[in-house]
């Protein structure tokens, strides 16, 4: 069992390929069929896959990312700033924050929601991973829930993890010990 107080999560890959979520560098070279579709979503930003983490000793694009806030939490505010969600629901993978490897992992405050100059410049609002952090990064922020709603007077599909603070995971993490939640 997961428990909350550790919890963090990951939008479910829709074809997800063996016993890891790999970063997309390494889905690159292994499996460049799922890159191209793993990138889609950054087509408008590119240089962010690019960014270093010198925290880490890395790209933007060596890391899985997870979400500290939780699903629900998420899917209820897209829904109070007018989006829907599908019917079926949207799958995330749960993992135990505790279980990984602390070295190899920092936690990205995400705190500004407004659209960066340089996507590739290396992000200011990094800090040193640890479990304590994650109680006071459960929220949706007040910066998050105004992102939704500019983007819905505007008409645009907002993108679901903005102002969501991040964990950031150096290489790839092991499926093993997660659970699948449909929310």
């Amino acid at each position: 069992m997961i428990a909350r107080a550790t919890a963090v999560y990951h939008l479910h890959p829709s074809e997800l390929r063996g016993d890891a979520l790999v970063p997309l560098s390494t889905l690159e070279r292994t499996q460049p069929d799922l890159y191209e579709r793993a990138i889609a979503k950054y087509r408008n930003r590119m240089g962010s896959l690019r960014r270093p983490l010198p925290e880490l000793g890395c790209l933007w694009v060596d890391c899985v990312q997870f979400s500290t806030v939780h699903p629900e939490d998420l899917r209820d505010a897209m829904i109070a700033a007018g989006f829907g969600w599908p019917a079926r629901g949207r799958q995330f993978l749960v993992f135990d924050a505790a279980r990984l490897e602390a070295s190899a992992t920092s936690i990205w405050l995400h705190r500004d929601t407004s659209p960066r100059e340089d996507m590739a410049a290396a992000m200011t609002d990094i800090v040193p991973f640890s479990t304590d952090r994650l109680h006071d990064l459960r929220a949706v922020a007040n910066g998050t829930r105004a992102y939704l709603a500019e983007m819905a007077q505007l008409e645009r599909r907002p993108l679901l993890f903005v102002g969501v603070p991040h964990i950031l995971h150096r290489g790839p993490v092991s499926l093993a010990g997660s659970r699948l939640l449909t929310i």
